[in-house]
C-alpha cells in the first residue's frame, strides 16, 4: 500500500503533509551526514502512521499487540504512538530494516545509544513542526545541523524540553537518558 493511499483511506491528510515535510528534511540531512536518504525517507514517511488510531485507543491497541509499555507511558498514552508506528510499519508496510524501525520507535523521545538514523529522523521531525509563533531555538538547531553538529542540535531540543519539564505531562525516560548521554559526550569532546 502506498503511504498517500494509507493516509487518504484514514482521512488524515494533515499527517501525510507533515510526514512529507519530515521526509524532505530527513533526506536533506542524510545527504549532509553521509547517510542513505532512501532509508530516512522511508522512516520519515512512516514515523507517524499510528496517528490514524484515536489517542483514546492507543494504549489498548498497544496492549492488544503485545507492545511493551513503560509505566510512565501509561500516564500519557499519546507518547505510545512512536511504538505503535513502529509496529504498524513492520506489520502493515512489511518493513524489516531494523534501522528504520528503531528510528520510528524513538522519533519523539530519542533514546540513549541512538544511531545516526535515529538522530536524523528525530531532529527532522522537530524542525518540521508547524508551530505558531517564533521559536528561536529552532533557528539554532538548524544552524547546528547545517554546520555538521547534529549532536549539539539534538541536545538543544532535548534541553528545551528539559527546561519545560514541570509543565509537561511526561518527560519520557528515554529522553532523559538520551539527554544525559549527549551532555556527557559533548562535555568530553
Amino acid at each position: 500500500m502506498d503511504i498517500a493511499d494509507f493516509y487518504s483511506l484514514h482521512d488524515d491528510i494533515r499527517t501525510l503533509t507533515h510526514t512529507r515535510k519530515v521526509a524532505e528534511e530527513a533526506m536533506r540531512i542524510a545527504n549532509l551526514y553521509g547517510e542513505n536518504p532512501a532509508v530516512l525517507e522511508q522512516a520519515a514517511l512512516l514515523h507517524d502512521i499510528s496517528n490514524v488510531i484515536p489517542v483514546t485507543q492507543m494504549l489498548q491497541t498497544a496492549d492488544e499487540l503485545g507492545i511493551p509499555i513503560l509505566d510512565d507511558e501509561r500516564s500519557y498514552s499519546r507518547i505510545i504512538h512512536q511504538k505503535l508506528s513502529k509496529a504498524m510499519a513492520e506489520h502493515i508496510f512489511l518493513i524489516k530494516n531494523s534501522d528504520i524501525l528503531n528510528a520510528i520507535e524513538c522519533h519523539t523521545t530519542l533514546k540513549a545509544q541512538a544511531s545516526l538514523i535515529d538522530k536524523i529522523l528525530f531532529i527532522s521531525d522537530k524542525i518540521s513542526f508547524d508551530m505558531p509563533g517564533e521559536h528561536l531555538y529552532l533557528l539554532e538547531i538548524r544552524r547546528c545541523v547545517d554546520d555538521g553538529n547534529l549532536d549539539k542540535a539534538v541536545l538543544i531540543y532535548l534541553d528545551t524540553i528539559w527546561e519545560q519539564r514541570s509543565k509537561l505531562k511526561l518527560v519520557h525516560p528515554w529522553l532523559v537518558s538520551a539527554r544525559e548521554e549527549l551532555l556527557h559526550l559533548i562535555k568530553n569532546t
